[in-house]
C-alpha cells in the first residue's frame, strides 16, 4: 500500500536565529530548519524519541513551527547533537508512516464494510414485497 508522505529532514542551520537561552545563558537555543512543518501527530513521535536521555551531553531539543530548537552550546550540533537529531526525526518519519499505514488500512475497511452492508440492503431490498 502506497503512502502519500514525504519524509521530513534537517536541511539546514539558521544563524540569525541562534540565541541566548533565557534558562542558562552559557548555552543558546540554536534553530536547525526542516524540510516542512511537521503535523502535531510528527512532532509527539520526535518527542517520544527525544524523551530519553542516550549519552551525557543530551540536550533538550523541541520542535517550533518548521525548525529543531536545541538548548546546548553551538558546537555541540557538529560533534554530538546532529547525529542524535537525524535519528530522532528518522524514528518520528517511521512511526508516522506506520501511523499513516494503519489510518489508511482502517479506511479501506471501513469502506469495505460500507460496501457489503450496501449488498445486504440491495438483496434485502429484492426480496422485500411492497403494495
Amino acid at each position: 500500500m502506497e503512502i502519500d508522505f514525504v519524509e521530513i529532514r534537517i536541511v539546514g542551520l539558521e544563524e540569525e536565529m541562534t540565541v541566548e537561552s533565557p534558562v542558562n545563558p552559557s548555552l543558546r537555543y540554536v534553530f536547525l530548519r526542516l524540510s516542512q512543518t511537521p503535523v502535531p501527530i510528527w512532532q509527539s513521535y520526535f518527542k517520544e524519541s527525544r524523551r530519553v536521555s542516550r549519552h551525557p551531553h543530551w540536550r533538550s531539543a523541541w520542535i517550533d513551527r518548521r525548525f529543531i530548537v536545541v538548548e546546548c552550546v553551538p558546537q555541540e550540533i557538529e560533534t554530538t547533537h546532529l547525529s542524535d537529531l537525524r535519528e530522532d526525526v528518522a524514528k518520528a518519519n517511521k512511526r508516522y508512516r506506520e501511523y499513516l499505514l494503519q489510518q489508511a488500512r482502517e479506511e479501506i475497511r471501513q469502506q469495505k464494510s460500507r460496501l457489503q452492508e450496501r449488498k445486504h440492503l440491495r438483496e434485502m431490498k429484492d426480496r422485500l414485497k411492497f403494495d
